[in-house]
Order: structure tokens, then sequence, then C-alpha cells
């Protein structure tokens, strides 16, 4: 029988750990962490003692175990089970600190609500659109994470197999003062820099996972420390009981009701509306309204879908999914008996579009293609389906059909002969890509995928305009965010909002109404506002909305807004400026100007927009009420 390990030999294991774990943590600094001594200093503290608390999830458990063992003749399957704890705890942090290396490499953002969301909900893995040698990749470094803690317990407890084990605990205990001293320095130096707002330990702290800051404004300013002033950029909204509408809705239905064919598009950013890659497209905006500066209601997936249909902030999500809470428009859809045909090449799941955008619709109207062959061949079935609908549909009631196209999603997938754009990356693996080195022959992955969806919108404007019903459809082509290719040093969405990330391509077609652009700023959140009076209802937009009339006369729009998972931007034509809202931890405001270039003066850029900003935190909150 293997005798239980020393205490000895399970310090040893977790100090060895704690050294991989610390090189592991050193690797999300950069070298401004190191530009003086005070913030390397800083940054080496900060390094060690969060490499230490990343491992409490296994220490803990750990120590409790083995304490529990050596209380008792340990018996061989007592053994097995503290190595395997052991192991796989620390090689599960291990994993998840690789993981949210990963992810803030790509992204700009460590694991938060919006990660565990999508590793969570059913269909939010798939919807990475990871290839297969990503995956191959992934399941390899997992496993060499995991041989790495097996060869240190392997060597921490049986190093001293047969030898007089050395007395660890003293050194123990100096390495736990150690590691408490740096957390306090480190903390101390943090709440210092949060009020002098000294920005290189500021921004250094956002790269490391879980950072909890720390202040003492009022401490500060009695020792003497000149204290910035305090800038409320965090917002904190509570939803209590959903006002939506605000008032009941006054509908006089059309003599003519209109059918309406709604076409998403993952990750259409704007400049792809172009002769070259989208001419199908291109040739109908030119007879239809084309939205030259078009936003996003968000940077992700979730929030662009939920802003086209509700016309309010990405933050009423949250709301409306926990009751269940359709869109107006959709509601006023069922009630002027449409018939419905609604296609995804992802799933209704992720994000859960069957809670709140699609709650009330019949499940059998709704056809998700999300597993199976790649995207490009769900997208074109996708439409042979919409297709098959149009044409045996009761002709008697209008139509309502809904396709998002999921091609144009990382991995950019397309057939042979879509190919417009060359070199391409053949196997894009987002794990051994070179993202600064590479960058030009993923981006033409991604034209050449969003061509071959321009070849499928085509199809359907072709069907529509062969059946005679171009007359009688609104058409609306829409992203549901961008997609950045490192012209702002980032690859993908969800990361920020500038206009690589939250501009989309948008076109709108409108039976009766006279081909023209719009080159201001225009929002997702314009389509309620746009579509309701079309379906006979006689409220003002703001009765059920944030949006404004694309069809009217004097539109015109001062600034859209976007939403992520825990942050808002105004986006104007000057400033593009983002703030947290109930956000934890270190997520701080952003201020770029109309290039997406950071912004000197925050402050003095803030103060131009503030009666923008009042309406913003107003809107925030306009369709809720307290409760009772």
């Amino acid at each position: 029988m293997n005798p239980l390990p020393s205490r000895d030999s399970i310090n040893r294991f977790f100090v060895l750990s704690g050294l991989w774990v610390t090189l592991h943590v050193s690797v999300f600094t950069t070298q401004q962490a190191y530009s003086t001594l005070a913030v390397a200093l800083w940054t080496l503290a900060t390094t060690v003692s969060y490499a230490f608390l990343y491992l409490l999830p296994a220490l803990l458990p750990g120590y409790l175990l083995h304490g529990f063992l050596a209380r008792r003749a340990a018996s061989r399957g007592g053994v097995v089970a503290l190595a395997i704890l052991l192991i796989g705890l620390t090689g599960m942090v291990q994993v998840l600190l690789f993981a949210d290396r990963v992810i803030y490499g790509m992204y700009g953002f460590h694991i938060n609500g919006f990660v565990l969301d999508l590793v969570f909900t059913p269909g939010g893995i798939a919807s990475l659109g990871a290839s297969r040698s990503t995956e191959l990749t992934a399941t390899l470094v997992v496993i060499a994470l995991l041989a790495l803690q097996v060869a240190t317990y392997y060597w921490a407890t049986r190093r001293t197999a047969g030898r007089r084990p050395r007395q660890w605990m003293p050194r123990a205990r100096w390495l736990l003062l150690a590691i408490l001293s740096f957390a306090v320095g480190e903390r101390v130096a943090y709440g210092f820099s949060a009020a002098a707002n000294y920005q290189p330990i500021l921004f250094a702290s956002e790269r490391y996972p879980l950072y909890l800051p720390t202040t003492f404004r009022k401490l500060a300013s009695r020792l003497g420390v000149s204290v910035a002033s305090e800038a409320a950029d965090g917002l904190h909204v509570k939803h209590s009981v959903l006002n939506y509408p605000l008032v009941p809705l006054r509908v006089e239905p059309p003599a003519r009701p209109l059918n309406i064919v709604w076409l998403a598009v993952e990750s259409l950013r704007y400049d792809m509306l172009d002769r070259t890659i989208m001419p199908q497209l291109w040739d109908f905006s030119e007879h239809a309204l084309r939205l030259e500066q078009h936003y996003s209601g968000g940077n992700t997936t979730q929030m662009g879908i939920f802003a086209m249909f509700y016309g309010l902030y990405g933050n009423y999500w949250f709301p409306m999914q926990a009751a269940r809470r359709s869109p107006l428009l959709m509601d006023v859809l069922q009630q002027q008996n449409y018939q419905f045909s609604l296609h995804t090449s992802q799933s209704f799941t992720y994000p859960p579009f069957q809670e709140t955008v699609f709650a009330r619709m019949n499940p059998a109207d709704m056809h998700a293609l999300s597993e199976g062959p790649p995207p490009w061949q769900r997208d074109r079935q996708n439409i042979d389906d919409i297709l098959k609908f149009i044409d045996s549909r009761d002709q008697s009631r209008p139509f309502m059909t809904y396709m998002f196209f999921e091609g144009t999603h990382a991995n950019y997938t397309f057939p042979p002969e879509s190919v417009i754009a060359r070199p391409y990356l053949e196997d894009f693996n987002y794990l051994s890509a070179d993202f600064a080195q590479q960058m030009v022959p993923i981006k033409n992955r991604y034209i050449n995928a969003a061509h071959h969806v321009d070849q499928q919108i085509g199809r359907i404007i072709a069907h529509l305009r062969a059946r005679k019903l171009l007359d009688d459809t609104i058409v609306i082509v829409l992203g549901d965010h961008g997609e950045e290719f490192m012209e702002r040093d980032r690859w993908g969405h969800a990361a920020d909002f500038n206009r690589f990330q939250t501009s989309t391509a948008a076109v709108l077609w409108v039976p009766g109404q006279n081909a023209r652009r719009i080159s201001g700023i225009s929002s997702h959140l314009d389509l309620p506002a746009t579509l309701m009076p079309l379906l006979g209802v006689q409220n003002p937009p703001a009765d059920y909305s944030l949006g404004l009339n694309l069809l009217a006369a004097d539109f015109h729009r001062d600034y859209a807004v976007a939403a992520g998972w825990n942050r808002i931007a105004y986006i104007g034509e000057k400033f593009k400026i983002s703030f947290p809202v109930n956000a934890s931890g270190v997520v701080r405001d952003q201020v770029l100007d109309d290039d997406d270039r950071p912004v000197s003066d925050r402050n003095q850029a803030k103060s131009e927009i503030r009666p923008a900003m009042v309406e913003m935190m107003n809107n925030l909150t306009r369709f809720s009420r307290p409760k009772g």
C-alpha cells in the first residue's frame, strides 16, 4: 500500500504549482508593466500574490482532504483520491488561466458572465465556429497542462521517499508571510494609484483575471496625496418591473399588410457592402434605403439582434429574458395573423432568443440547422427551405420570414466557387494562428464568406421578384454587429465599440419608397420605430422604443448607442465613449475619437456629450418602474 504523502510533500507540490501559475500569470503582463521601478515592483507583487490566490480552490480542499486522511489509516483509495483531487484542481486552474489568456488576447476581456453564458448555454460552444485543428490543439494543451501537474505531483511526493523528510513548515510560514506582504503591498499601491489617477498601475491591473480593485480616496487625501476628481464612470441600473410599452398600443391594421423578409448576417460589417464583395446586395441597395453609417445595438449577436427587434438598449435583455417578454413588433405581427418561417444556421438557444425575441413563437415555425455540414451549406439549405415556404404558404395571409446567416462567423466558411479574395488561410486554427502576420489571409476568408452570403441573399431577392412579391414585401438586410481585423489591435468582436466592431451593412426595402441613402448615423434601434407605423401602430415610437423612424422626412440621429455584456457606449460623430453598467472588478470607461483612437483629455470629451449622457441614463430605466 502506498503511504500517504507527507505534509512536507504537499507543501512542496503547492509551491511548485504556484511557480508554474506565477509563470502563467506573468504572460498576461506587458512591457509597460516594467516601465518604471515602482510599476515593476507592483507587477511582481501582484503576479505572485494573485498566482497563489488563483490556487486557493485547490489549496483549501487539498489540505482538508490530506488532514482528514492523516488522522486515519489512509487506504490506497484515499491516497489515489488525494492525488486526483490535487492534480485535477491545480490542472483546472492552469487550464482556466490558459483559456482566459487566449480570450483576453483575442477579445480584450477576461472570462466573465458573457463567457460563462456561452459555455453553459446549449449551442454556445458550437457558436464559436472553431475548426477541428483548433479543437485538437486545445485538447493537446489541456493534456500538456494536466501532464505538468502529474509530473509535479510525482516529483514532489516521490522525491523524499525513503529519506527523512525535511521540515518545510517554517519555510511554508515564511512563504505565506511573503505572499501576504506582496498582497498587502499591491493593494495599498493600487489604492493610492486610484486616488491619484496614476495610470500605469491602473491600466496594468486590467491584465489580471478577477482583479479586485481597492480604493481609499479619503484616507489618501488625509495623507496628503493629490486626489484626482472622481468621475461617475460606472453605471448601476436596477430594473424592477417592466413597463413595456409605456402605454397600450393603438393599432389600426393596414388594409393591405406587407410581408416581411428579415435577413440578419453574422458579423457583417459596413464595408462588406461593396460592388465587388456583395454585388447582389449592392445592386439591390441602389433601389432601396441604404444606411451608410449604421450601427448595431451592440458588439455581440445577443445585443445586436435584441436591439433590432425591441428598439431598446441591450441592458434590457436581462429583464426581458427573465420575464420571457417578446418584442412588441412580434406581438403585433401575431395579432395580425402573419404566418412565420424563422430560420438560423446556428441555434435559437444561444443566444437564448427562444426566451426573448421569439418567446411566443410556435416552435414548429422555428427551424435551426446548427449541426452537421459547415455553416455555408447550412445557410444554403435554409434559403432553399425559405423559398419553399414562400411558394407553399397560405397566400391569403401575410408572412414574415427570418434568416440568420452563420457563414460569416469565424471560422468564415464558403464553397470553392465563392472565392474572390486570395490568398486565404486554408486552416484557421484560433490557437496557433499568428494574428499579426496572417490577418490578411484570415480576412480574405471573411470576404469570401460574405460573397457566398451575398449569393444567397440574391437568391431570395430574385425569387421575390420572379413571384412579383417585391411590391408587397419589406426586405431588411443587416449585420448583427461588425468584425475587426486588427485595425485597432483586436480580432473579432465583443471587445470594443469602435466602428469595425459595431458598424454594419444595412439595407431596407419598403414598397412605395424612393431609393435613397442616409449618410448620417442610424441604428438597429430604429427598426421597430420604422416598421410599427407600417403595421398600423398609431403610438409615437417613444411609447415602445428608443429608436426613430428611418422613413420620416426629418430623420436625424445625433448619436447611436451600443451595448455589451456589462458596458454601454455612446457613438457620435466626434467621440465614442463607453461606460461600465452593473460591472464588477476592473472595468473602466473608454474614450475614443472619431477615428477610434484614445482621447488625451477624457474629461473634456465627456463634458461635451453630457446632455447625451443624461439622456442615455434616463433611457436605461425608461421602460421599467419601481415595484408596488
